[in-house]
């Protein structure tokens, strides 16, 4: 029987690189129903902390910058490339893609993008439980075919 400990740690595994965590569970020897759980509570918290703490550190950059004029050109590259899939994909795309980037940049990022929708925390929640299914599903079929 696993420990509090480990079972945290794979939460927090969970929330730093949700992509290869069902499946380092699943090579550890977790059942799936385990995996599912452990990987969308840590998604889950982490949610939650880095959706309102982006929010917060959004409210306080914006406080702190006050309405000067930027010193650089306001249309970077950057800037261009995050616009153009905002406006392409939107919300929906964001969610594709949360199980590939790491929970706090998807938090943060809804919390810029979404901050008056507030739905946006629970749909992200879905979304990274949907992945923990997808994921773990895909590493135990991975584990068959080998």
């Amino acid at each position: 029987m696993p420990g509090i400990l480990e079972i945290v740690l794979w939460m927090i595994g969970a929330v730093i690189k949700f992509l290869v965590t069902p499946s380092l569970m699943i090579a550890r020897g977790w059942s799936f129903g385990a995996t599912v759980i452990i990987t969308s509570a840590g998604a889950t918290v982490g949610v939650w902390v880095f959706f309102f703490f982006g929010k917060w550190m959004l409210k306080k950059w914006a406080e702190f910058r006050g309405e000067k004029e930027p010193k650089r050109p306001f249309f970077t590259p950057q800037r261009r490339r995050v616009v153009r899939f905002r406006r392409l994909f939107g919300m929906w795309g964001l969610l594709a893609v949360s199980g590939m980037i790491s929970v706090p940049i998807e938090a943060i990022l809804a919390a810029k993008y979404y901050q008056r929708d507030e739905r946006m925390p629970w749909i992200l929640v879905v979304a990274f439980v949907a992945w923990s299914l997808f994921l773990t599903c895909l590493s135990y079929w991975a584990i068959d075919i080998g």
